[in-house]
């Protein structure tokens, strides 16, 4: 999982979101010109309520063509969205 200090030097490019808005994926670009994505989904807890938790995190890719052509292949509401 990327840490915070990461996320603020990586260019958000794109962020999906469900068609009932509990997960998010977001398409990263990183300063190395690599690109990257990661999924959050919406949580809850007594405490605090509800709030954004961090899911999985993607390897790296070489284009962003990549990643979406991944995210079509593996995410089912992403392929769905044509």
């Amino acid at each position: 999982m990327a840490n915070v200090a990461n996320l603020n030097r990586m260019g958000l490019l794109r962020e999906f979101v469900s068609p009932k808005g509990e997960r998010k994926i977001r398409l990263y670009v990183r300063p190395d010109g690599f690109f990257e994505y990661e999924e959050i989904f919406e949580a809850f807890d007594d405490i605090v309520g509800t709030y954004w938790s961090p899911g999985y995190q993607s390897g790296m890719f070489e284009s962003e063509s990549a990643v979406i052509s991944e995210l079509e292949a593996t995410v089912p509401w992403i392929s769905a969205e044509g």
